[in-house]
């Protein structure tokens, strides 16, 4: 029998049992949209939880920690010490992209500003680490923003130094100013009364996590407090872009540092970034390294409080973090097995609810198998003519799985879009009747191009199941029985 002819008879049988075939194919409707539904959901839940909350791509080193009866101290065991080669050492690892070591302030701080929001400025505990520039490079608008200009910048003529600032001898170099002058330097540079040379701001980035905290929980507590805090709004990226305080490091309402005078220094928000601390501010390294030296000492601006590790492919953590522990005796920070443990919840959790759906497809390929064997009944006399006309045991099998193909396809497809309205309606109302919080996703589904082509595989591989047998009973049909026994 040739594809044309076998195509017109598939059709031909579908017309005249619509009915009993659209009967069967809610179970795969139901089914199909369940499976579609549920993998989205896991997709997407997982996308929140291993992305935003927890990142699956990196690791982090921190120092080796111990117990001390009820606390937890963090030091050097064993001198465990994270310095420059300890770097250089988590780079050589195979399947490591990138290392970029992480350095806190060791001294007290503090911020002073928010004039611009509330009408008069407040007072804040500084908390706060250094990263290297090119950490956040991709996350920046302008990565050129987030760079150590009171370090050793580069420059081969006076155009490429920040305003007030000249080349001298390749490097930019501050010009002399008088901070009595309201405009004793161009702006954005400023002229710190401890140096009188125009000075850049130091540049920092704080986690969009923050902002979010802020806004959905902190902003409402604020509104019934006493006095200016009260009048907070609530805040966005573009809106905070660019805004500046006054930094006050070595003093703080904790103290003041041991060594060291304070001394004051502007710092302006350049932008968010998912590598700065979650709650603080994170500017260039080289920024707490001389921080750290002025107030603390040079030894303490050799030992990185962490050290970030890039993989190239997701595949790569695990071997890496067994590299980092076992082979070099390092420490993997917390996060490392939360993210661990999240993702296997929500794996899980996703798999269970995809087995429910895999059994009301099992159900509905039982009841496809039941209507196959009643419409074989029915037409026996048929394939035992088709059989005595010629038609071979391969072309029966092939018009009953053709049959099943379609209502597959069908039933499959309908059962898609069945899914996609749920899934809309569901973020509807997600977003509609759902009140802001932390991390709050736009979508709390995440469809991949495979999802719909898997779903419609499944859809026709299950049809499949329930039409083999009736196949092969029917291709078994003997001809001069079927058309000389009782009808």
């Amino acid at each position: 029998m040739n594809a044309s002819k076998l195509v017109r008879l598939v059709l031909q049988s579908l017309r005249r049992n619509t009915r009993d075939f659209a009967l069967s194919g809610i179970g795969i409707v139901v089914g199909i949209s369940t499976l579609f539904l549920f993998t989205a959901l896991g997709s997407g839940i997982k996308s929140v939880v291993l992305e935003d909350v927890f990142v699956v791509d990196q690791l982090e080193v921190v120092p080796q920690s111990y117990d001390v009866g009820a606390f937890k101290s963090e030091g050097l065991v064993g001198g465990a010490e994270l310095t420059d080669q300890t770097v250089d050492k988590l780079r050589q690892i195979e399947g490591v992209e990138s290392t970029y070591p992480k350095m806190k302030l060791a001294f007290p701080a503090s911020a002073r500003g928010g004039e611009r929001f509330v009408g008069q400025n407040l007072i804040v505990e500084l908390v706060g680490d250094g990263i290297p520039p090119k950490m956040v490079d991709d996350e920046l608008e302008d990565s050129m923003a987030f760079r150590d200009w009171s370090g050793e910048v580069t420059c081969q003529s006076g155009s490429e130094c920040p305003a007030g600032h000249q080349c001298q001898e390749g490097t930019c170099r501050g010009e002399s100013c008088d901070p009595r002058e309201d405009d004793a330097c161009p702006d954005p540079a400023y002229c710190p009364h401890d140096t009188q040379r125009c000075t850049m701001p130091v540049p920092v980035v704080v986690s969009p996590r923050l902002l979010e905290i802020y806004n959905n929980s902190l902003h409402t507590s604020l509104g019934g407090a006493k006095g200016a805090i009260s009048n907070m709004p609530q805040l966005s990226e573009d809106a905070l872009l660019g805004f500046e305080v006054e930094g006050i490091f070595g003093r703080s309402y904790l103290g003041e540092s041991k060594k060291g005078d304070a001394i004051q220094r502007r710092l302006r928000l350049v932008g968010f970034s998912e590598r700065a601390i979650d709650m603080g501010a994170t500017m260039p390294i080289g920024y707490v390294k001389r921080f750290n030296t002025r107030f603390r000492g040079e030894s303490s601006a050799q030992n990185y409080h962490s050290i970030v590790v890039e993989t190239e492919r997701n595949k790569d953590v695990s071997n890496v973090a067994q590299t980092i522990t076992d082979d070099m005796g390092l420490t993997l920070s917390d996060d490392y097995e939360r993210a661990q443990r999240a993702g296997l919840l929500v794996t899980i959790v996703t798999l269970a609810f995809n087995l429910i759906a895999l059994i009301i497809l099992a159900i509905s390929a039982i009841n496809i198998m039941h209507t196959f064997l009643m419409i074989i009944l029915e037409r026996r006399r048929e394939i035992g003519l088709m059989r005595a006309l010629g038609a071979t045991k391969s072309d029966i099998r092939l018009a009953i799985l053709g049959e099943s193909t379609v209502l597959g396809v069908i039933g499959g497809g309908v059962g898609l879009l069945v899914g996609w309205g749920l899934i809309a309606m569901v973020d509807y109302l997600f977003q509609t009747q759902v009140g802001t919080f932390p991390f709050k996703p736009d979508s709390l589904f995440a469809i991949s191009a495979w999802m719909p082509l898997a779903a419609l595989g499944v859809a026709v591989i299950f049809c499949w199941i329930g039409a083999l047998l009736p196949a092969w009973r029917a291709s078994g049909i003997d001809p001069a029985e079927a058309l000389t026994g009782p009808e």
